[in-house]
């Protein structure tokens, strides 16, 4: 016996309906689909299409915007990024309140008292 697949895949799926409904137009009277609830179908398959593009369309958008995002953010060599001016602003404060680091937590930094000096962790002596 043969087996007829149904797709998962969201944009075949809608493809297959509509491609049935198109038949069961086509063939009128005759078709042998006169007891499913086409009207209905109809309208989710129609439903189904127009949300599938907006979903898609809105990706795209996200990805833009992500991809927007990230360059103000990133780009380390503009004074005017976002990334630059935050790290630049942490290094005048850390000047400025040099031994009262803590300070800069009025400014919105998270100030790990706790961290310790930059620089390769000391080696353990051996056992």
């Amino acid at each position: 016996m043969a087996r007829v697949n149904i797709p998962t895949n969201a944009d075949r799926l809608i493809l297959l309906s509509q491609a049935v409904l198109a038949k069961h137009v086509a063939s009128g009277a005759a078709s042998p689909l006169g007891g499913l609830k086409i009207a209905e179908w109809t309208a989710n398959t129609a439903t189904a299409d127009t949300e599938n593009k907006k979903a898609a369309q809105l990706r795209r958008d996200a990805e833009k915007a992500t991809q927007n995002r990230d360059n103000a953010i990133s780009d380390n060599a503009d004074p005017a990024g976002v990334e630059f001016n935050v790290k630049s602003a942490r290094d005048i404060l850390m000047a400025l309140y040099k031994g009262s680091e803590q300070k800069l937590g009025d400014w919105g930094f998270d100030v790990d008292a706790s961290a310790r000096p930059a620089g390769p962790a000391p080696t353990p002596p051996p056992a």
